[in-house]
């Protein structure tokens, strides 16, 4: 099988399909199938059971007032993972407008009495988005992006959104809302899944990825520079899948877990280039839980159980039938 390399992706779904190399037009989903720790990391495979832990997707779209609920309300009740999330704002109008939270503490009746008025998104705080903040935003946590606001969105990957200005999806929700004064969070907490960072650089820098727990996301934020990602494994010869350029039409890349050593450059011209990207990584993942060892049923007068032909303290020698 050959090695897998650095995918050119318009988001990180499941259904999202490979733009360069041999593997283009194969879903994100299908390579996992295929290269399940050499792309996750063994450890995000052998936890998530080879399920796409988080999403990342670049998007402008505004929506309804949404929440989700975590992991423990989840997995019980909808099968799936809960969903924390965070946002980067890539533009934002001088008018646009997030909310994230109630502004102060609000009651169930309250809200359901709102619902039907459809005045529930004045009990929420409003933000003025600007151009490279973020926002954290915890499972129970009711917010909506609104109009004019160009982001990126990474979260758990989980089906589990509802619309609270949806009566019946209130309802099922009102249990896990978080109906207490929150104040925004800028930055993830510690326990937070994944992290999500910006870094700028002036030079070439290597990073490699399996260092990290998973798989890496790579996503250029300059529009008009590029990004190189060379894949040092011991390639010969450049290609579209030992080096690729990130830019404003492509400007997403999920590098395998499997990639010891990578090269990651600005590529304008001129005495001082400088290019910007997020770098996407999990964290925190918890190790799976380990399989009993089956023990073998034989045991002689001294208490002690044996396997094959071992002797014991007894002195006496077993023997097994296979």
């Amino acid at each position: 099988m050959k090695k897998i390399y650095p995918l050119l992706l318009d988001s990180i779904k499941p259904e999202s399909t490979a733009l360069n190399g041999f593997l283009k037009d194969n879903s994100l989903e299908d390579l996992i199938d295929t290269y399940m720790g050499n792309l996750l990391g063994d450890k995000a495979f052998s936890f998530f059971q080879g399920n796409l832990p988080i999403t990342v997707k670049i998007s402008d779209e505004s929506g309804h007032i949404t929440v989700s609920p975590d992991d423990r309300t989840a997995l019980p009740r909808y099968g799936c993972w809960g969903k924390e999330r965070m946002l980067y704002i890539l533009s934002a109008k001088e008018d646009s407008s997030i909310w994230i939270g109630f502004k102060k503490d609000i009651t169930a009746t309250d809200i359901y009495e709102r619902s039907q008025g459809g005045n529930i998104l004045e009990t929420l705080n409003e933000i003025g988005p600007e151009e490279g903040e973020t926002f954290y935003i915890r499972p129970g946590v009711p917010f909506r992006i609104g109009e004019g606001v160009r982001y990126v969105e990474v979260a758990q990957n989980s089906p589990c959104d509802f619309n609270i200005e949806e009566t019946d999806q209130l309802v099922e929700a009102l249990d896990f809302i978080n109906l207490s004064a929150t104040n925004p969070e800028y930055v993830a907490p510690e326990e937070c899944l994944f992290r999500m960072e910006r870094v700028a650089i002036t030079k070439p820098q290597t990073i490699a990825p399996d260092q990290t727990e998973s798989f890496m996301a790579i996503l250029n934020l300059d529009n008009q520079t590029s990004l190189k990602v060379k894949d040092l494994r011991g390639y010969t010869e450049i290609s579209d899948e030992t080096c690729i350029t990130l830019d404003g039409k492509f400007p997403l890349a999920l590098v395998p877990h499997d990639i010891q050593e990578m090269t990651i450059a600005p590529s304008q011209e001129g005495d001082n280039p400088t290019s910007s990207f997020l770098r996407i990584y999990l964290c925190n993942i918890p190790e799976p839980p380990k399989e009993e060892e089956e023990e073998d049923d034989d045991e002689c007068d001294c208490g002690h159980h044996h396997h094959h032909d071992d002797d014991c303290d007894c002195g006496h020698h077993h023997h097994h039938n296979g």
